[in-house]
């Protein structure tokens, strides 16, 4: 990210967590998560290049169609919810009613007049969720970020009905992407990741806290996570590598590189190998 601090994880010898130490307060961590929503991720049909609306859309309608293989239709909280991809994609459907909870005062009012959705602009610890309301609650690469995970799922348990879903996308330790980048694995983006949870241990944390996993697959992110790796690594080259990293990214980055990256990329998510993995839970009583 090319701002300041050296951070560091370290594992929890009770449970196995992996978890930011020291942590910097939020009044600080605010400062890396400046600029994420200067230039807005627009609306779909406000995408100018037909190549980028198609390639979102495809994206987004695998996140839909995953998610109404467990729950078909009804109220659903997006947690995290960005200037509203994932909503957007659920609201073209016509079968949710929606709401969602985001930090970022911009981020939240562009979901609000774009596409009258209400959003709640807190962090979920902090957001008023009411009981037995939601028949999915998602978190997209949200739930390594959240302060307290424990008090969250505290939370969305109370706020979900009778058997609801919980559908967490975090970044999968037991990746390849981790094996081969190692501290430059993009699943670290530290200081702003404040966990990594192992497999084991974030079905142990779920099922302490009233959820019992349904399915878990490997299906978003993985070109995309794939390149920001690379680029995690090229900021540490120098001379002929650091160049030969550049020619190498330009490559991949190119339809020709981003085809002949498909087979690897279905491989890796075929296998549950990918850098991010998608959790099915549902609700069972505490």
């Amino acid at each position: 990210m090319n701002l300041p601090g050296t951070f560091h994880f370290v594992r929890c010898c009770y449970c196995g967590t992996l978890y930011q130490w020291p942590r910097l307060p939020w009044q600080q961590l605010q400062r890396y998560y400046e600029g994420d929503y200067d230039s807005y991720v627009t609306a779909l049909n406000d995408e100018k290049s037909l190549l980028r609306r198609l390639t979102r859309r495809i994206y987004t309608v695998k996140m839909r169609r995953f998610v109404e293989q467990f729950c078909s239709s009804g109220v659903l909280l997006d947690i995290g919810c960005g200037t509203g991809v994932f909503l957007e994609e659920m609201q073209m459907s016509r079968k949710w009613q929606l709401y969602g909870v985001e930090p970022t005062l911009s981020a939240a009012t562009y979901v609000r007049e774009r596409f009258s959705i209400p959003v709640i602009n807190e962090r979920v610890e902090s957001a008023f969720l009411p009981d037995e309301t939601f028949d999915v609650v998602t978190m997209w690469n949200v739930f390594e970020h959240l302060e307290n995970p424990r008090l969250a799922l505290q939370k969305i348990h109370r706020s979900l009905k009778t058997e609801g879903i919980l559908i967490i996308a975090v970044p999968n330790y037991e990746s390849l992407s981790r094996v081969i980048f190692g501290k430059y694995w993009c699943g670290w983006d530290l200081p702003r990741h404040l966990f990594v949870f192992p497999r084991a241990v974030l079905i142990w944390l779920l099922n302490q806290n009233g959820f019992r996993v349904l399915d878990s697959r490997c299906f978003i992110g993985s070109y995309a996570l794939f390149n920001h790796s690379l680029s995690f690594l090229q900021q540490d080259l120098q001379g002929l590598a650091k160049i030969l990293l550049q020619v190498t990214r330009k490559i991949v980055r190119s339809y020709v590189g981003r085809f002949g990256f498909y087979p690897f990329q279905r491989l890796v998510e075929f296998t549950g190998l990918a850098s991010i993995a998608v959790w099915v839970f549902q609700k069972t009583e505490v």
